[in-house]
């Protein structure tokens, strides 16, 4: 399973993402850039995080338990959100985010890309 948030980089700095807190574990998990070629609305990039093999499958209608993480311009200049497509201000607790998708084994299962 891989979730991916969609992002517009802003930069050519590298960028740098950062686990601070998983419940099954910061180490079992993955985390990778990708350039979108071309370019789609509000998306030039995304996010993808993901689970590394040997962490234990999910049943269906289990969770992961919360996890927190982050990523950076590694000269820590801003991005600029408001033209991003996964981005949503007006949430400001956990909410369901179809612009947030979600894949098995490389099949969107929950969400919406950017077109």
């Amino acid at each position: 399973m891989t979730v991916r948030y969609w992002y517009t980089a802003d930069s050519t700095q590298p960028q740098t993402w950062v686990c601070d807190f998983a419940q099954v574990g910061c180490t079992n998990l993955t985390a990778r850039f990708v350039a979108v070629s071309p370019a789609r609305t509000g998306a030039d990039t995304y996010l993808e995080v993901g689970f590394k093999a040997g962490t234990p499958a999910l049943a269906a209608g289990a969770a992961t338990g919360d996890i927190q993480d982050r990523f950076n311009h590694a000269d820590w200049s801003n991005y600029n959100q408001a033209n991003d497509y996964s981005f949503n201000a007006s949430a400001t607790a956990y909410a369901d985010a179809t612009r947030v998708t979600v894949y098995v084994n490389g099949t969107l299962v929950w969400g919406t890309e950017p077109t």
